[in-house]
């Protein structure tokens, strides 16, 4: 937006006195606004473009010189590239019955439309597979889906990691991992790079201009439940819980500003062991809102899944008693609350406090001074804003080990992948094994 008038406020706010808030609005900011609107908005240099033809030869040359030109076109995201062909880029158009410039999705910030193409186009240059692109393709549905908010992940500097996971017959058909390695296996990986392509290049989210993580971001990654692990459980895998069909193939599209740092139960008792979640999802992010606001998604191994279950835990009774648990010292949540990221711009604490004096389980009177130099040993429930539908659990990872690994963002959306009429056929050339049901 070339006319867009802004006024730039110096340095963050937050760690600013009163004083100098009123230093720098006053001789820095409301300068600037004052000048953006007496001035003429410089119009020169602005036009409309084109659509582009998306079969026109952009470059030639040798793989060194295509990846220079990929990289000063910002169209790459450093790593090599492959050279998205033609031929390759058709190769992947096979596996759809949508039309090469169908509009599947609009994805903010750049408002780009996502097509068949363009999509193919970054698959091809990630590295993936033709066979890949339905997967691809349901992953673009549910970015632009209103309900993923899109735009807010790229613009905020909390260095959000967009992530997918696949669930049904076409993970195993395709090898989407998730045992041991899971995000790290090679077909996962360029999945994975394909969405950070398409991230850059379709939603335009790149570094030092729109993608304003303050640490930047890591790759962004795929996964697949084990879906094995989950029939012997007796747990129904994510998508059943969804409502899709147990034999549907679908793909759910998640955000996590948290990524390592595994929780290692080491009890055999079922309580125990939602206990020491409930205090993960109430302490991961613990001074970025003093509250857990944001969505949890658990990673649970299938021998940590086990151990619930046999408990006589079902995937939904676990989440409500994660909500029923969650709790924060007091003293620890209110100097969160005054002192953290959104403390001077957050509502009101007074008004968070009274919320949750308001609570059943706070004893009124018990409760210490907010800031700790008198620190209480009171529980205080932080979950107020947090249903049981924004805890998604997903079994997964390496089946001998005891972890739990609680990513905090955005609330999984999820969207069928929709396979080419002539699927059988196609795959049948690749020598893969036919779509199997473990239901049947």
């Amino acid at each position: 937006m070339p006319s867009l008038q802004v006024a730039v406020y110096p340095g963050p706010f937050e760690l600013h006195t009163d004083a100098e808030l009123v230093e720098n609005t006053s001789r820095v900011v409301f300068p600037q606004i004052v000048d953006t609107l007496t001035k003429p908005i410089k119009t020169e240099g602005t036009r409309t473009a084109d659509a582009p033809d998306p079969r026109k030869i952009i470059s030639s040359g040798n793989i060194d010189e295509i990846n220079i030109y990929f990289s000063l076109k910002k169209w790459s995201d450093g790593m090599p590239i492959i050279p998205p062909t033609i031929g390759r880029v058709e190769e992947f158009l096979k596996f759809t019955n949508h039309a090469p410039d169908e509009a599947i999705a609009t994805l903010p910030s750049a408002n780009l439309r996502a097509t068949p193409w363009n999509i193919a186009v970054n698959g091809v240059m990630a590295g993936c597979r033709p066979e890949y692109m339905p997967i691809l393709i349901a992953a673009v549905q549910a970015l632009g889906d209103p309900s993923f908010s899109m735009a807010s992940h790229g613009g905020s500097t909390h260095s959000f990691t967009l992530f997918l996971c696949v669930n049904g017959p076409l993970a195993r058909q395709l090898g989407v991992d998730h045992g041991q390695g899971l995000i790290a296996h090679p077909v996962n990986r360029v999945i994975g790079r394909a969405l950070g392509l398409i991230e850059r290049n379709i939603a335009g989210f790149r570094i030092k201009e729109t993608q304003m993580g303050s640490f930047g971001k890591t790759l962004s990654w795929a996964l697949a439940e084990d879906e094995e692990a989950l029939v012997q459980i007796g747990w129904e895998p994510f998508h059943v819980e969804k409502g899709f069909d147990r034999n549907s193939n679908t793909v759910s599209a998640g955000s996590s500003t948290i990524w390592g740092q595994n929780l290692i139960p080491s009890t055999s008792d079922a309580k125990t062991l939602m206990l020491m979640l409930a205090h993960e999802i109430s302490h991961k992010e613990i001074f970025a809102s003093g509250s857990i606001r944001s969505a949890r998604t658990e990673l649970l191994t299938p021998t940590v899944a086990k151990l619930l279950a046999d408990g006589g835990y079902s995937k939904k009774s676990l989440k409500e008693d994660l909500l029923k648990n969650a709790r924060r010292f007091t003293y620890e949540w209110a100097f969160c609350k005054v002192n953290g990221s959104f403390g001077r711009v957050y509502p009101l604490f007074e008004e968070e406090l009274g919320k949750c004096l308001a609570e059943p389980e706070v004893e009124k009177g018990k409760l210490p001074a907010w800031y700790p130099r008198f620190p209480g040993w009171e529980a205080i429930n932080t979950t107020p804003s947090l249903e049981a539908d924004k805890i998604d659990l997903l079994i997964c990872g390496d089946p001998s080990r005891n972890k739990a690994q609680t990513m905090a963002g955005g609330k999984l959306v999820t969207k069928e992948i929709e396979l080419p009429s002539h699927w059988d056929t196609l795959m049948h050339k690749k020598s893969y094994r036919p779509l199997k049901s473990l239901y049947l």
